[in-house]
This record gives structure tokens, C-alpha cells and sequence, in this order.
């Protein structure tokens, strides 16, 4: 029974090593991101650091700002207004 099962073993790794060499190489690269890297823009209300993609745009008073969430858009603008 235990030669049984260690034959069963042996096969299973035996496989496992001859897909893994027959098989082609994934990338594992993320796909959205590039080689270069991304730029970082400053939240101006929290002074947190994000990916400029991830960021909400907004355009106020003719200057462009990067906010990380809409949270920090409101009370930005709120604080612009005293």
C-alpha cells in the first residue's frame, strides 16, 4: 500500500516537472503598469503621495490639482473659499 502510494507521488512530481519545463513562461509583469515607472502627485489637502492615474483631476482657478479621493476635493475647495 505504501509503494502504492509513494509510485503515485513520484508520477505526480515527475509530471509537475515536465509541464512546468514543457509549458511557456508567463510574464508576470502587471499589464497596466510600464517599464518606466509612473508619476507621483501630491494630494494638496492631506499631502498624500499617489500615481498620477489614480488621482481626480480638478482644475481650479486655472491651476491643475490632484486630489486621492473626493473627500479631500471638498474640503480643499471649501477651504479655498474662507
Amino acid at each position: 500500500m505504501i509503494k502504492l502510494i509513494l509510485l503515485i507521488l513520484c508520477g505526480f512530481v515527475f509530471y509537475s516537472m515536465i509541464s512546468g519545463l514543457l509549458r511557456p513562461k508567463q510574464s508576470r509583469k502587471p499589464k497596466n503598469r510600464s517599464n518606466e515607472g509612473e508619476i507621483m502627485v501630491e494630494d494638496p489637502q492631506c499631502h498624500t503621495y499617489l500615481p498620477q492615474s489614480d488621482a481626480i483631476k480638478a482644475n481650479i482657478n486655472g491651476q491643475q490639482y490632484y486630489f486621492c479621493s473626493k473627500k479631500c476635493l471638498r474640503e480643499y475647495k471649501q477651504a479655498q473659499k474662507k
